[in-house]
């Protein structure tokens, strides 16, 4: 069993033992890992991220790992040389409030001048754009000048939880029209009003798949962001108690393959 998790924050915890042991007892069953770096809550996340690529050199798990910038808050023109560098597979411009480029998903601000400079030299440098912090004033003006298709590494559906870090109906059928890919997180509060379950996780994915097709949905776990995830499905390890509940839904294994990784990693192919 193959899984490609399109937002996992094992980067930012690498420091913690915990990290370290959730990596090493996982490792075989992740096919790539996009672990972005939740800048916020970082001084120098340009330093700390170039010091951990030094660390993670030393893992033979590197090869599977693509960095990700998750708010792009302190970036600024002298900046880019150093991004670069870096090279992150995805940039979220913003995390759940406005900055200076975009509205986050709790504010009601918009995509600026300064973001639309922003997408421009992201693009220009094959690094894709993140759409998952962004409000939905910010997400459609995004929409309305990108040039690729449209990615949200991680989130849930607002027709089950009407919250603002979910995507709605008409934002999902943006993004399958511009052929991007949608990441589907395990965050509890966004998922089901009770403790979230695994049947609860296999039920939204069972909606999605009714509503819009399996061709655009991949996973975005979220593990190492919050946690608030269920007891059955809190390592990849478990992605087997998925993948039982989705087969008892009636799902092929061809099927779960394409969500839990062939979906992205065709994506992913397509920027190569």
């Amino acid at each position: 069993m193959k899984i490609t998790d399109l937002h996992n924050d094992y980067l930012t915890e690498l420091s913690s033992n915990q990290a370290i042991k959730y990596l090493y007892n996982n490792q075989s069953y992740i096919a790539n890992l996009f672990s972005p770096v939740w800048t916020t809550e970082i001084k120098n996340p340009l330093n700390f991220i170039k010091n951990k690529k030094k660390l993670l050199k030393n893992f033979k798990f590197y090869n599977k790992l693509q960095i990700c910038i998750e708010d792009m808050y302190f970036f600024d023109d002298f900046m880019k040389d150093e991004i670069l560098k870096i090279n992150p597979y995805y940039c979220g411009l913003c995390w759940n409030y406005e900055n200076e480029f975009c509205g986050g998903a709790y504010s009601n601000a918009s995509l600026s001048n300064k973001g639309k400079r922003l997408i421009k030299f992201l693009e220009n440098n094959n690094i894709q754009i993140d759409c998952a912090h962004m409000n939905e004033k910010s997400f459609y003006q995004l929409a309305n000048v990108t040039t690729k298709p449209i990615f949200c590494s991680h989130t849930g559906f607002k027709c089950i939880i009407d919250d603002k870090r979910n995507l709605s109906d008409a934002q999902i059928k943006q993004i399958i029209k511009s052929e991007g890919l949608i990441g589907f997180y395990f965050v509890g509060k966004y998922i089901s009003r009770n403790k979230v379950s695994v049947y609860d996780i296999a039920k939204n994915i069972e909606l999605f798949v009714k509503l819009y097709g399996i061709e655009n949905l991949a996973i975005g776990s979220d593990f190492f962001g919050t946690d608030d995830l269920p007891t059955e499905l809190n390592n990849y390890k478990q992605f087997v108690n998925l993948k039982n509940q989705l087969i008892r839904f009636g799902f092929t294994n061809c099927e779960i393959n394409k969500i839990f990784y062939q979906n992205a990693n065709k994506f992913i192919k397509k920027r190569d």
